[in-house]
């Protein structure tokens, strides 16, 4: 009978350390590489941020008790308010964020979140009846999304497409002011409006740093961190497509 060769059991015992330090060293320099890339990015990102001097943010109620001093003083240069949304609902905090907005100075917007299901008509005079003259110094905004059931499939694009126009009529009738759509580049097509003085975009899928010559603003992100007050909060962040002497001649349009 042939003679097996058998080790000793701390030889195993040693290519297995020896592979689970393998596995652990590929771990630590695939997580190093993942740092690595993520810091580039970041580090990218910041690069693009710095061309858009001017940045704002949206509040709505679920953010509960804004400081907007605290805002100015962290660089913030614009504010848009949530008022209204379809054609009954109203944001509770509205008002009290309109008129403490106003002790700061900042240039302030507010915008009403479009319904897919009620008529321009009852969303019109929604958004009358809360906002009254309470619209601020930037164009009125509209917001485009999808939500619920409604998606680029369910969508009545040919309906939807009179709604918006009718209530972007009434409300430029109404206020003598521009308005500005909120939306992705997507809807955008689908709606089929065309940039102008009077009708303005804010593209909430732009990349920074790319061509986004029909926009007016764009937004960075859904989540950007303030500290207010020692609190930390997050808003949704957007920038201005231009330069700070384009923003002092859009204030002044």
């Amino acid at each position: 009978m042939r003679r097996r060769d058998i080790q000793p059991i701390y030889a195993e015992t040693y290519r297995r350390r020896k592979r689970t330090r393998k596995v652990i060293f590929g771990i630590f320099l695939l997580f190093l590489l993942l740092v690595t890339l993520f810091s580039i990015w970041r580090w990218h990102a910041k690069q693009e941020l710095k061309k858009y001097p001017i940045r704002g943010v949206s509040i709505d109620q679920s953010n509960g008790y804004i400081d907007f001093e605290s805002l100015k003083n962290n660089g913030v240069k614009f504010v848009y308010l949530k008022a209204t949304q379809g054609a009954t609902y109203a944001d509770d905090n509205f008002l009290s964020n309109f008129q403490r907005s106003q002790g700061s100075q900042l240039p302030v917007g507010v915008y009403h979140y479009f319904s897919f299901s009620s008529s321009p008509k009852a969303q019109f005079k929604n958004f009358v009846r809360q906002v009254a003259t309470n619209t601020g110094s930037l164009p009125i905004c509209i917001l485009v999304q999808y939500y619920g059931n409604y998606d680029e499939g369910t969508v009545h694009w040919s309906a939807a497409r009179k709604h918006i126009r009718k209530l972007m009529t009434a409300i430029r009738t109404y206020y003598k002011r521009p308005v500005i759509i909120s939306t992705s580049h997507t809807i955008m097509q689908h709606l089929k409006l065309q940039a102008t003085e009077r009708t303005q975009f804010w593209l909430t899928d732009a990349q920074l740093g790319k061509p986004n010559g029909d926009a007016t603003f764009m937004l960075v992100t859904p989540k950007q961190h303030f500290t207010l007050d020692r609190q930390v909060i997050f808003l949704p962040m957007s920038v201005f497509n231009g330069s700070r002497r384009q923003w002092a001649r859009y204030l002044e349009n």
